[in-house]
Parts: structure tokens; C-alpha cells; sequence
């Protein structure tokens, strides 16, 4: 009867597989329980849905956005998110336009 003994090396190689698989694996975010509320009348460019559905104030022209899962935030009506930043006009027609990627 043949009996099969696994070498270093062959634990070595599953080994790096495993490191590799877990390295390049992120997950989303997680989000609480429960849900945050935002008052509408302090954002100045309007609301928008985060990554866990709450309501967020909107980001401005020439503010920061995007990210993997949108952990920068979102822009506001009238703009979208480019290069990392939002670009376009608002709706009070304050314009920012970036620069290219």
C-alpha cells in the first residue's frame, strides 16, 4: 500500500497560495445596524445615498469623491465624479472642471 507524505515543499507552495488568495481579497464595507439621518438643510449641494443607504451631504465641485466603494462620497445634482474629484456645475452654478486623468 502506497501511503502519500506531502514534502516541504509542497506545503510551501499551498502556503503561498493561500497568502496570495487572502492578500488579494477585500471585502465591502460593513455597515451598523442602524441608519443615520443627515439635515438636508445643512448640506449645500443637496443629499445622496452612501455605501450602507444612508442619506450624506453631496460633495461640491472640486471636493474629493469616488474611491473603491464610494468612501469619499458621492457629487451633488448637476456634477460627477471624475479623476477622484467632483466636476461640472452644481445647481446654484458654481463650476469646478478638473484636470485629465
Amino acid at each position: 500500500m502506497m501511503t502519500f507524505r506531502p514534502t516541504g515543499l509542497l506545503f510551501l507552495a499551498l502556503a503561498c497560495v493561500i497568502l496570495v488568495t487572502v492578500h488579494d481579497t477585500e471585502a465591502a464595507p460593513s455597515c451598523g445596524p442602524t441608519r443615520t439621518h443627515v439635515d438636508e438643510s445643512t448640506c449645500k449641494h443637496g443629499t445622496v445615498e452612501d455605501w450602507c443607504r444612508n442619506r450624506v451631504c453631496a460633495k461640491g465641485p472640486g471636493e474629493e469623491c469616488g474611491g473603491e466603494w464610494g468612501e469619499l462620497g458621492k457629487c451633488g445634482g448637476g456634477m460627477y465624479c471624475s479623476c477622484g474629484f467632483c466636476s461640472g456645475c452644481n445647481t446654484n452654478l458654481e463650476c469646478w472642471f478638473g484636470h485629465f486623468c
